[in-house]
């Protein structure tokens, strides 16, 4: 078996009717959800709560008033808002609007920002703060005149445009309408079960597709939306206290962000209502989910392959105590409705077992890319296999077809990685330090290890001078989003070769680090008779694999929030101090973070 349609419906038997927008739409869906028990709990961040009807009343409102400011049925418009109850209605007041949403992250940093914005060609948005260059429209706004409602958004509407890294250096916008998310609820509300009883949590970045399922498969099928706050995102602690507090029943990761779940104080405790647990945005090592299954059997455990471009799942294989102990590496089977195939590099479909590309069609695949033909051309292709007249997404996956017809995803066919769920393209970051002065080459290369938190990217450059590569993590930290950085940054006099004139990867040098500001060694004077800096220094180090000074920075030394999760974690558990990743955060330097401890251990005496 080599082709999976996911119980495709048959095309070739008539004309089909047009899609009705009451239920081919986000705004459609919803509405039947407002009308349908108005009153019932819709989204809550912290002490906040409103109702599908307050959703349904502030969203209309706010519709109306960038109708009135020129919005019109096609249009895009940005939300740049803090997580919270705004950014959902804010959301749904867009789409209403008739327009597409285009996520401004505001924890990106404000180049990456400008970019989206003039890439996109966005007028409008909704904003907390004014947007440099932008009409800024708070979501409290209201039409200054009575009119009517704006014309709903048709089922072929672009319903949001989310960037993903590109191997050019240039992110590109992908289109995808609302016939697409119509779709995936369709694939997945009675399989799973979805409905009022329910209560999603909105975990990631709204620039990150993830939120697409996070926030729509929930609203749209009645539940209620916990809005997870940013720093609670970070901290595994205060994530799991939140899991029970709010009796999350729907639960979306990706394994680098649940691996640190697992490793919580109180996780072995029990008291988590998850029933169905969704993982996506990256592979999956299915011996991760022992330590949950031990404790948590009753929940079903679904992992879900997934392409921004194919509207974020397009498989789903439910995995058992058995999977996770035999480190199942399927993928599954293609949603109802999407279909995929495996293909040489001739288009032709492969044997069970031989490796190739992975195409993804159907119902899910997005309209293209924003203003880029060439590349839309090149990746989304004619559908030569059915003659139906549709199109395929090339991935650029590796997989293959195992012999009960299950998909095993293989990787990438090219230098494109995923990190923390974050989708890289390599040639972005090489693109952007061959930009800064005095970098005359640039290459990159991901260090892969076993444990998901600790998969980073290493950079290399050749310079001009010998000390150019000072500051270039800073500067690349003004224009990149964070998990574009690379943890280190190596200078060499030039870079190895393979006969194909290619970078050989294999042969670049370790990565090199500077040296710690201060030895650590037993003779280094104050440090050494600080037990409290003495016992962080050997965490930091474990955790980093490097010497580390007292002045050093966490995240200048390779740093992420994964890494400094666990950091809180092992503070903890040898009884140093329990302090939250905020302020750890806040704290970055391992001096500053050795005086912050040492506070929280005087505190009890001090009362």
């Amino acid at each position: 078996m080599s082709t999976s349609r996911g119980n495709a419906p048959d095309v070739s038997a008539g004309t089909a009717a047009p899609p009705d927008p009451a239920t081919s739409t986000i705004p459609g869906l919803f509405a039947r959800q407002a009308r349908r028990a108005p009153d019932r709990p819709a989204v809550t961040c912290g002490d906040r709560t409103i109702s599908y009807g307050e959703l349904d009343l502030g969203s209309a409102r706010l519709a109306a008033a960038l109708a009135e400011r020129g919005v019109r049925p096609g249009d895009r418009v940005g939300v740049c808002l803090e997580r919270g109850v705004d950014l959902v209605v804010a959301l749904l007041a867009v789409l209403r609007a008739g327009a597409a949403y285009v996520p401004l992250d505001p924890d990106y940093p404000p180049e990456r920002l400008a970019f989206v914005a003039e890439d996109t060609g966005l007028s409008v948005a909704v904003t907390g703060e004014p947007f440099p260059g932008l009409t800024s429209v708070p979501v409290t706004a209201t039409a200054t005149a009575p009119g009517g409602s704006p014309l709903p958004p048709a089922p072929d509407a672009i319903a949001y445009v989310i960037h993903t890294s590109g191997s050019t250096g240039r992110p590109k916008g992908v289109l995808v309408p609302h016939r697409n998310v119509a779709a995936l609820l369709a694939a997945t509300t009675e399989e799973f079960g979805l409905g009022e009883e329910d209560v999603w949590t909105f975990f990631h970045s709204f620039a990150f597709d993830f939120s697409v399922w996070e926030i729509w498969g929930c609203l749209l099928t009645g539940g209620r939306l916990v809005v997870v706050p940013h720093w609670t995102a970070r901290d595994p602690q205060a994530f799991h206290a939140l899991l029970a507090a709010e009796r999350v029943t729907v639960l979306n990761q990706t394994p680098s962000a649940f691996t640190p779940l697992t490793r919580a104080a109180g996780f072995g405790a029990g008291g988590l209502a998850v029933r169905l647990l969704v993982f996506g945005g990256e592979p999956l090592d299915a011996r991760t989910l022992i330590p949950w299954f031990e404790r948590h059997p009753r929940t079903r455990v679904e992992n879900m392959y997934g392409i921004t471009e194919t509207t974020v799942h397009c498989t789903r294989r439910t995995l058992t105590p058995r999977d996770a102990r035999e480190g199942v590496r399927s993928v599954g089977r293609a949603l109802p409705g999407w279909e995929l195939y495996v293909l040489d590099e001739h288009g032709r479909e492969t044997a069970p077992g031989v490796p190739g590309e992975i195409h993804v069609g159907g119902a899910g695949v997005a309209d293209g890319y924003l203003d880029r033909p060439d590349l839309t051309s090149l990746r989304f292709v004619p559908d030569h296999l059915t003659g139906g007249g549709g199109r395929l997404y090339r991935s650029g996956d590796r997989g293959r077809w195992r012999d009960d017809g299950e998909l095993e995803h293989l990787g990438r066919l090219d230098d494109q990685v995923k990190i923390r769920g974050h989708r890289i393209e390599l040639g972005e970051i090489r693109a952007a330090l061959a930009e800064q002065p005095d970098v005359r080459a640039a290459a990159a290369v991901v260090r892969a290890t076993a444990d998901p938190a600790d998969a980073r990217v290493d950079a290399y450059v050749v310079t001009a001078r010998p000390d150019a590569v000072t500051g270039l993590r800073e500067a690349l930290a003004h224009r990149l989003p964070a998990y574009l950085v690379p943890a280190t940054i190596t200078a060499v006099d030039a870079f190895p070769l393979t006969p194909n004139g290619k970078v050989d990867t294999g042969r670049l040098p370790a990565p090199r680090v500077r040296e710690a500001t201060t030895p650590a060694g037993p003779d280094t004077g104050p440090a050494a008779a600080d037990p409290v800096t003495t016992r962080l220094i050997g965490i930091w180090e474990g955790l980093l694999a490097e010497p580390v000074g007292p002045q050093d920075n966490f995240f200048e030394l390779a740093g992420n929030s994964l890494l400094l999760a666990r950091l809180a974690t092992e503070l903890r558990e040898t009884g140093l101090a329990e302090v939250s990743l905020r302020d750890l955060y806040l704290h970055s330097t391992l001096s500053d973070m050795a005086g912050l401890i040492r506070s929280r251990q005087e505190e009890p005496a001090a009362r």
